[in-house]
């Protein structure tokens, strides 16, 4: 998303981006990259998640300094030098932590289908649903355990009420974090709807959440695992 910086970040609070949208993104120094320091009337690019702006990178930077044609060749008739390639590597960012992609595709991001999800994300919310899964299992069968007793047979009675409390809950963020994980590999989030194809759709689909972020900007905005650009096909 393209916005305004309203504010920089400084020791009176947090910065402040006006975006597209009409809405006030805050934002910290530590979440602009390439270094850039960003002063009121700055053009960005950024990741709105909530009310907080991720991801940020300055536009409008100047342009680099012209480099010095290559030199000829000393001795006539000998052919003229060709420009080396020079090229700059994509740098992955450090992750949030799974924890914190847990709560928060469970929280603020609850109904955040746009945008991009990095691979660590994804799977990082997949293991604590699991687990969350599991726990809420063994609760289920202490308490019914504790409050039906067992049947006239002497099994244990066994009703899921958190299990599919939970199970309702997550549906919504499951859905938008597989859809930011889609927008990752510049593909549409309809493709989620593959999933529903017998036998071959599930594993198509687990196929795209296992391949690492794409590292350049698309459409759904910057990658949010690297910055900088790929191996360029530019010349020095």
């Amino acid at each position: 998303m393209r916005g305004e910086v309203l504010k920089s970040d400084g020791p009176d609070g947090a910065g402040l981006i006006l975006g597209e949208d009409g809405m006030r993104y805050q934002f910290s120094q530590v979440q602009v990259r390439n270094g850039a320091v960003l002063q009121p009337g700055r053009t960005v690019d950024f990741v709105g998640m909530g009310e907080e702006a991720r991801d940020i990178y300055a536009l409008g930077a100047a342009a680099a300094p012209a480099q010095p044609a290559p030199a000829q060749p000393a001795y006539a008739g000998a052919a003229p030098m060709m420009p080396t390639a020079s090229y700059a590597a994509a740098v992955p960012l450090k992750g949030d932590g799974l924890w914190t992609y847990f709560t928060r595709a469970l929280t603020k991001n609850y109904f955040q289908f746009n945008g991009r999800a990095r691979r660590s994300e994804y799977w990082g919310y997949t293991l604590f649903v699991i687990l969350t899964f599991i726990v809420a299992l063994v609760v289920d069968g202490i308490l019914s355990v504790a409050f039906y007793g067992t049947t006239e047979y002497g099994d244990p009675q066994f009703i899921p009420i958190l299990t599919i409390l939970f199970g309702l809950y997550q549906i919504i963020p499951s859905i938008a974090i597989t859809v930011r994980r889609l927008h990752d590999q510049d593909l549409s989030g309809w493709l989620y709807l593959i999933s529903f194809v017998p036998y071959v759709g599930g594993l198509i689909l687990l196929v795209f959440m296992i391949l690492d972020s794409k590292p350049a900007p698309n459409k759904h905005g910057p990658s949010p695992k690297y910055m900088g650009v790929t191996t360029a096909d530019t010349f020095a």
